[in-house]
Parts: C-alpha cells; structure tokens; sequence
C-alpha cells in the first residue's frame, strides 16, 4: 500500500473547474514534482492537501488511514492525523 495515496480529487471555484480528477501515489521516502503553468491548479491542489481549501470530490489516504473522503464530504482532524 502507498504511503500517500491521492484519487479523483476535484475542485471548483463557482463554474471554474481547478482540479480535474487528480490522482497519484507516493511510497514513504519518494519525492514529487508539481509543474504545470500558471493558474493550472498546482497551489489549489497543495492547499487542497494541507487542509487549506477543501476539495468539492475524491479521497486522500495517509498509510492505512482515510484522511479525506469527499463522498462523505469529511476530514478527519489534523490531531488525528499525528497519532
């Protein structure tokens, strides 16, 4: 299982769609490059990943734990996350 593993989210802001089904898993010690260009949603995705924004669909797990599912529409704390 990934360390981090990230599928279909989605983002909009009013009709303006951000994040398009972003999908992608990372193993513990990996590194990811984020490019595209400007407006393409590279800030909106980060921030959609550390609890900033909140994503409109889709699921961030974190070892074994959910820790986003948009179908639920729910987060789990970030003091939960720690533990």
């Amino acid at each position: 299982m990934a360390f981090l593993e990230v599928k279909g989210i989605e983002k909009k802001f009013g009709s303006t769609e951000v994040l398009k089904g972003i999908d992608f898993e990372l193993e513990k010690g990996q590194v990811l490059t984020i490019i595209g260009s400007s407006g393409s949603g590279k800030t909106t995705l980060l921030r959609c990943l550390n609890y900033l924004e909140t994503a409109d669909q889709g699921t961030v797990r974190l070892e074994d734990k959910i820790i986003f599912d948009g179908a639920a529409a729910k987060a789990v704390k970030q003091s939960e996350i720690a533990q």
